[in-house]
């Protein structure tokens, strides 16, 4: 049966008393650790992975008695399904709701409500298939906001809101950020959900001091499997009011239309917000059934650093990860998936008001592949006012702060530059100094003192991300996840010896005319045709005509 079911059944049928409700105990082999020296960078991670496929690397740093802990699953946008883009982001508020035994005060009270909410909710589904046609979108203008939905359909929603606010009444809020919080515990953000969604990962971060650990390993266990989806309606508003912020702001829109244009089918190039329109059809029996495929001991990486020994790692995971039953490997859905290779130039012209800006964008390989380092060197070599284009830039385009960063996680990537204008009329300046300067690349070895320049930025980043347990742990586990964690030694290395050659040659192979996408933005673009907008209005429901 899958676990989800397991759970759901659990849940209502009233037998979820302790944290490991549903889970039979097991005998354990002992877990294989794996201890390496990287001299060069001035660590030696350890690794602890239990038979279940549940995964600790430990970097042991004793100067402060505080350990930061960074769980990162192989999951996000990448495993969404079409019409349900952004429910990967849903999906990670909707699981810090509270579990069988956290967040909730009456659990019999609870499990009658999620009976009725189960219930009301596949009734709103079936409502929904069987006018699955009247509902298609088919303009190309359109609001975005404006649900369509069924008479009937919004009957049952609004039951499902009734539903919610009674639940609400017999939820203890935040509970497990609120034990984090009151002991000592630091979240990257003051939002009460500690974590963060991507395109391949979910993360979820605290920094708590050494004798909280153990409160940290048996909530985020507790979650792992017995995650029960409270306050659904609530998080939805929560998660689009977010989507409102970042994706409809001046830039957002045109972000999205950029990574558009970028790929043709590949889920990378996809907003981790998703689209508007998506927010109204997530549903529960989905959100299980990626919370039951993904959210998995074999799917997940736990970076712990801080002052924590090997053996207290080892014993922490044995008692709560380690226990949990093994689990089928996910689905390869965000594996197999290959963008066709480039094959033209695509230009953006963007024809709503913002800052005048330049961007050319090329595809390049993702994190694990052997020429990706290389590409950071290329993009500081582009960037900032020692970069190259500054240096060679004449007229308008000089004085610009030139921007250039290279993406990274384990598909396909991209290396993208970026300057401002002053003018609308010098965007034209600043493209010929970009290609410019990328042309000579491929042409021309780069100096070598540009090329020291670099390596010593290089080094000092290093020593900043390691003399900081939250982000060299939060750098650790996406390197997890992108490819292997020891990946990011060879990536390190990779990037600090590459010659001049290497980044003629790469530039030669990768920076070319059929594989670049160059987009601008005007403060005073060409007017559109009237009505030929759409609208970011607050979300309402529609009725579809012909229905009940």
């Amino acid at each position: 049966m899958l676990r989800f079911v397991a759970i759901w059944s659990t849940v209502l049928a009233g037998t979820a008393l302790a944290l490991w409700a549903g889970v039979s105990p097991r005998a354990q082999t002992r877990p294989s650790i794996r201890s390496e020296h990287w001299p060069e960078l001035g660590l030696d991670p350890h690794e602890v992975v239990f038979e279940n496929g549940f995964r600790i690397v430990l970097i042991e740093d004793h100067r402060v008695p505080r350990v930061a802990a960074s769980l990162q699953y192989r999951f996000g946008a990448l495993s969404e399904r079409n019409g349900e883009h952004g429910s990967a982001h849903f999906l990670e508020h909707a699981m810090h709701q509270g579990t069988t035994t956290v967040g909730v005060k009456d659990r019999d009270v609870d499990r009658k409500l999620l009976r009725a909410i189960y219930d009301t909710e596949q009734e709103l589904l079936a409502e929904r298939n069987a006018h699955r046609n009247d509902v298609r979108e088919r303009n190309v203008f359109y609001d975005e906001g404006d649900w369509p939905i069924t008479g009937k359909e919004q009957r049952l929603r609004q039951k499902l809101y009734e539903l919610e606010d009674e639940q609400s009444k017999n939820r203890i809020c935040w509970e497990e950020y609120n034990w984090y919080r009151r002991n000592g515990g630091i979240m990257r953000h003051g939002d009460p959900v500690p974590a963060n969604t991507g395109n391949e990962l979910l993360r979820i971060e605290v920094d708590l001091p050494k004798e909280r650990m153990e409160m940290f390993f048996r909530l985020e266990a507790d979650r792992m499997v017995n995650a029960v989806l409270r306050g659904w309606e609530a998080q939805r508003f929560t998660v689009l009011e977010q989507f409102f912020v970042l994706q409809r702001n001046d830039t957002g829109r045109f972000l999205e239309a950029l990574n558009g244009v970028t790929g043709l089918t590949h889920p990378i190039y996809l907003h981790t917000g998703g689209h508007q329109r998506d927010h109204a059809f997530w549903n529960r029996a989905s959100m299980l059934r990626m919370y039951d495929q993904y959210i998995v001991p074999n799917n997940a990486t736990l970076t712990l650093v801080g002052d924590m020994s090997l053996d207290e790692a080892r014993a922490l995971g044995t008692t709560y990860f380690g226990s949990l039953p093994g689990t089928p490997s996910p689905p390869a859905d965000m594996d197999v998936e290959a963008e066709p290779p480039p094959g033209g130039s695509v230009r953006l012209d963007w024809l709503e008001p913002i800052e005048p800006t330049m961007l050319v964008r090329y595809r390049i390989p993702g994190v694990g592949h052997p020429d990706r380092p290389v590409f950071d060197v290329i993009a500081r070599l582009l960037r900032g006012s020692d970069g190259l284009p500054a240096a060679s830039a004449q007229g308008a385009s000089r004085g610009v702060d030139w921007q250039a960063n290279a993406s990274s996680s384990g598909s396909q990537n991209t290396l993208t530059m970026q300057a401002r204008a002053g003018r609308d009329e010098d965007l034209g300046a600043l493209e010929r100094t970009a290609l410019g300067e990328v042309e000579r690349l491929r042409r021309e070895p780069v100096d070598e003192a540009s090329l020291d320049r670099v390596r010593r930025e290089f080094r000092l980043d290093w020593e900043l991300l390691r003399s900081e347990r939250r982000a060299l742990a939060t750098q650790f586990g996406s390197f997890a996840i992108a490819d292997d964690w020891r990946t990011l030694r060879t990536h390190y290395q990779r990037r600090a010896t590459a010659t001049a050659e290497e980044v003629r040659r790469l530039a030669e192979r990768y920076l070319v005319p059929w594989n670049r996408v160059i987009a601008t933005t005007r403060r005073n673009p060409q007017p559109r045709a009237e009505g030929n907008t759409t609208s970011a209005r607050p979300v309402a429901a529609r009725t579809v005509e012909g229905t009940r």
